[in-house]
């Protein structure tokens, strides 16, 4: 994948202005943001809430992963020692752990769904 010359940022070929000299290898955000290029002559340049909503899409489908670990020092650390309630928490945090790459595959496709939906349409330019 090539790098933006300007801010170092390694994206995939559309998210690149086309063209020579200064707007060589230049991304979308840093062409807009330099004035090389304008709004309107790039179509994939997520505006705030897009990249808001792809930001939102990608902390769901994984934030499972961050949350067992959590929850398994929480248990180690304070509920272990408390009678019923520690054996309930382990049995509840062994099914979620087991449970969540099954999950995880298992929504793969609304998560693709999703950030189809978040991406803009884009046609490459000839010679791209």
């Amino acid at each position: 994948m090539p790098t933006c010359r300007l801010c170092g940022s390694t994206y995939p070929r559309e998210f690149f202005i086309h063209g020579n000299g200064p707007n060589a290898q230049v991304c979308v955000r840093c062409g807009v943001d330099n004035n090389l290029v304008s709004k309107e002559e790039v179509p994939v340049l997520f505006e705030r809430s897009t990249s808001s909503a792809r930001f939102s899409a990608v902390a769901r489908r994984y934030s499972i992963f961050l949350y067992l670990p959590f929850l398994w020092v929480l248990w180690g650390s304070t509920l272990s020692d408390v009678e019923p309630w520690g054996l309930f928490f382990l049995i509840l945090l062994i099914l979620l752990t087991l449970a969540s790459p099954i999950l995880f595959i298992y929504r793969g496709g609304q998560y693709s769904g999703d950030m189809a939906r978040l991406t803009p349409s884009y046609d490459r330019p000839k010679g791209h």
